[in-house]
């Protein structure tokens, strides 16, 4: 129980008896008192009421506030509101020796002068009026919070991790036959789920007033060619055979192509869908699909480009001509001499002498696992067993997200932050206008003009909105800013290499096994590979 303290008036003065806490309870606040006292007009020593309150916390005192007898007092009490209007606090205050003790009648009174009338908890009035408990916040009503509701979302019915890696086999060498990186899909099936959004209930506040639940966010498809929604809008189904994806936010399904190789007989390649090549990319052809680009022999000096991944199980010997670029993964035997970018990882078994670019990982392991000659940039981490070569080729390794990308990221956040931030603050207004429509009352013209401007300005920041998320999308699916930007070296890291993370590198002066490349206070340092 908390401590309390009570009037007591003898014939000749008023004092104050003071009541220690038991049973872990709090000890008397001296501000709860002071406002007491001055409510009453009991005059007081405040230097001897300060000291009572101090030995109270540990003991039963009383002190004399001044030598006239006043009261009696009766039992009192104190309500106060919740900011949401969702609580309703009671703090009993003992009646002095003699004076009257409250009933039910009096505390449902001050909870009505207060504006509550919703969630009175009968029960605890009626135990208080038994039980008093003084100096106590007593919760006496409540209000039904308003239910959370559900945002709308798409359920995707097929793996959109955009990470997932190649199998590796016992010798090191990757399994070309099981990428684990393709999502295969028939005509017919489903391949994603709208689940619609819930409204949850209004809830009522203790003063009677609604608590608006919050409006929940729509969700809907979208998606490219080869895919119909269902007759009841709720699933998106596959037209044909092929390869399932997600770009972007955006589901794809793309058909496939086979050709024996791409050279003279068969000219430059654009397709919609995917392909897959049985031979080679003979020297100068190009390759321009949407869906992925599968190789099973070799790419020479040729141009390749995919909004999926690139798979070549030969590998790419470019002769300083080769350019890949791929919105997924890049996955190769080997990279020789070649200009790469992928928007998610890159995975080989040796790098050399090219300019590979990944918006997430560089793997380069297996037999040889080397990385040597060029530069290699990823968001993420890098992960090689041999960096560099006995021969001191200059190696470049950088990590991390450009601060130009990562300033970018953070604005855009902020900006959307700031554009829902005003969706909000206009919302309920618009809403309070429908209402009183809604009820007969004829707005002035002046609230018309007013309403026709909060419209106007709700569609322009939904529109902004709108875009902003769009290019946040697009940069999130390529770079996450939370990524750990590290270096690992399985093997050895050879003279001749240099380790960049974000604005700071280091070069690597002597060889070094087993180690990974961090960056500590301000520097890139070489620690123990873990």
């Amino acid at each position: 129980m908390n401590g309390y303290f009570r009037i007591a008036a003898t014939q000749t003065s008023t004092n104050l008896e003071l009541f220690a806490p038991t049973d872990g309870g709090s000890p008397i606040r001296s501000s709860e008192v002071i406002s007491y006292l001055t409510g009453k007009g009991i005059q007081y020593d405040a230097g001897t009421l300060g000291k009572a309150i101090d030995t109270s916390v540990t003991k039963d005192t009383h002190v004399t506030l001044c030598m006239m007898p006043l009261g009696p007092f009766a039992e009192s009490s104190d309500i106060t509101v919740s900011q949401d209007k969702m609580e309703a606090v009671l703090r009993l205050y003992s009646a002095s020796v003699g004076g009257a003790n409250l009933d039910e009648s009096d505390i449902r009174n001050d909870l009505a002068s207060k504006g509550v009338k919703y969630g009175i908890l009968d029960d605890v009035i009626k135990d208080v009026i038994v039980n008093p408990r003084y100096c106590e916040d007593i919760v006496v009503a409540k209000g039904t919070p308003a239910e959370e509701s559900v945002d709308g979302y798409v359920e995707y019915l097929f793996n959109t991790d955009r990470n997932q890696r190649p199998a590796l086999l016992e010798d090191g060498s990757v399994d070309f036959f099981h990428l684990n990186v393709l999502q295969a899909c028939a005509k017919g099936q489903e391949i994603a789920r709208l689940h619609a959004e819930v409204k949850g209930e209004d809830g009522t506040c203790v003063d009677g007033s609604r608590q608006r639940s919050r409006d929940p966010r729509q969700a809907g498809f979208r998606y490219g060619a080869n895919i119909e929604p269902s007759v009841d809008g709720l699933t998106l189904i596959s037209q044909v055979d092929g390869n399932v994806s997600l770009v972007g936010g955006q589901v794809f399904v793309n058909s496939s192509m086979e050709f024996d190789e791409v050279g003279p007989a068969t000219g430059n390649i654009e397709f919609d869908g995917s392909v897959e090549i049985k031979g080679n990319i003979d020297t100068n052809f190009e390759v321009r699909v949407k869906g992925d680009v599968t190789v099973n022999g070799v790419i020479e000096g040729a141009y390749v480009e995919a909004g999926g991944n690139i798979i070549v199980v030969r590998g790419v010997n470019g002769m300083g001509k080769a350019e890949l670029k791929a919105g997924g993964n890049i996955i190769a035997k080997y990279l020789e001499n070649v200009n790469a970018t992928a928007g998610g990882y890159i995975s080989a078994e040796a790098i050399m002498h090219s300019t590979v670019c990944a918006g997430s990982d560089i793997i380069v392991d297996g037999k040889k696992g080397v990385l040597s000659g060029g530069h290699a940039s990823a968001g993420g981490h890098v992960e090689v067993k041999n960096l560099g070569s006995e021969m001191a080729n200059d190696t470049i390794v950088e990590v991390g997200m450009s601060p130009q990308i990562k300033k970018e990221i953070m604005d855009l956040r902020n900006q959307a932050a700031e554009k829902q931030k005003t969706l909000d603050s206009i919302k309920p207004v618009l809403n309070n206008m429908a209402m009183k429509v809604k009820s007969g009352v004829a707005l002035t013209e002046e609230q018309k003009g007013y309403v026709g401007q909060l419209i106007k300005a709700q569609k322009a920041a939904d529109e902004e909105l709108a875009n902003i998320m769009i290019r946040l999308n697009d940069l999130e699916s390529h770079f996450d800013v939370d990524t750990p930007a590290e270096v690992k070296v399985k093997g050895v890291a050879y003279p001749g290499s240099r380790v960049c993370i974000n604005e700071v590198s280091m070069s690597v002066k002597t060889p070094t096994k087993y180690c990974k490349f961090v960056k500590l206070r301000g520097d890139v340092k070489i620690t123990a590979y873990d």
